[in-house]
């Protein structure tokens, strides 16, 4: 996951602290794109072809494909080939990254038409044979540490927790019971100011967090480009009135689309994300460094 991870169960049996680490770890051996083994590589490798494909990999792609509708292209996980076109072609710990100071320039954004293919996935027999159309890659990185943490408190809660948090580099879900009033969730702030402190109780579902400020790295010719792409160039997202998003939703994966929606399509999407889907709310932080709540 290039992150650092943290898996916390109530009562259950010994070990279940231990078994959602295991989970963690196939989910990563599954879903990365560093390695040309995973199952996500081969299946990429395959484009125009069906593939037969884990019950792990068709909820990735799956949940994937789904945002991808539900944002209307903003959020776009078929852009692997341009992730690693931009520089981010293996472990954000090997770059050469960059400063957060660097990140924070002009709004450049305005009206963007996405261009979408009509049909970039496809599957059959109950979604374990999948096809993604030639010439696209599926990048796991934009859904993959929301969904995972949701699968992982699923797993535990099935394997007898009675309750459980799990936070994949900051991505958390939270399920079953909960200690005291609930989990309380601490927000880093992606700007790195230390005078708006942020904290969230969950009991139930999870929250998520994106921006342009931290996975950030030097191209070899010298310019800064981040993970965060503009899907109608294919490039690092130039410019936007919001910098950096977290959400709270029922479901991990629908946390990390908003989170995108709400940074690539700016203010005005992420007051249309809340307005449209009831139990979300949003904070959204601008160029200036400051952070509003959306609910």
């Amino acid at each position: 996951m290039g992150c650092q991870c943290q898996v916390l169960v109530l009562s259950g049996s010994a070990g279940l602290a231990e078994q959602g680490e295991r989970y963690v770890r196939e989910l990563e051996d599954r879903w990365t794109r560093f390695s040309a083994d995973s199952e996500l590589s081969r299946f990429n490798a395959r484009a125009g072809g069906w593939v037969s494909i884990s019950p792990e990999l068709s909820v990735l792609l799956w949940r994937g494909l789904a945002g991808f509708r539900l944002s209307g292209g903003l959020f776009n996980p078929f852009l692997g080939s341009q992730i690693r076109e931009v520089g981010y072609d293996r472990d954000f710990a090997d770059l050469d990254t960059a400063s957060v100071k660097e990140a924070i320039g002009p709004d450049q954004s305005g009206a963007r038409a996405q261009g979408m293919v009509q049909q970039p996935l496809q599957f059959r027999r109950n979604r374990r044979v999948a096809r993604i159309a030639g010439g696209l890659e599926f990048d796991s990185g934009g859904i993959g540490k929301g969904l995972g943490a949701a699968l992982v408190v699923e797993h535990l809660i099935r394997a007898g927790a009675a309750g459980a948090m799990v936070s994949l580099g900051g991505d958390v879900g939270v399920g079953g019971s909960w200690p005291d009033t609930g989990w309380r969730i601490g927000i880093e702030d992606p700007t790195g100011r230390n005078d708006q402190p942020m904290n969230v109780v969950l009991r139930d579902g999870a929250i998520c967090t994106s921006g342009i400020l931290k996975r950030r790295w030097r191209e070899t010719s010298g310019s800064v480009s981040h993970h965060i792409l503009d899907p109608a160039t294919g490039k690092s997202l130039a410019g936007s009135d919001v910098v950096a998003a977290s959400a709270i939703a029922r479901q991990g994966w629908r946390a990390e689309v908003f989170t995108k929606m709400a940074i690539i399509g700016g203010s005005r999407v992420a007051n249309e994300i809340v307005r449209r889907n009831s139990g979300v709310a949003l904070l959204v932080w601008d160029r200036s460094g400051s952070v509003s709540t959306i609910q």
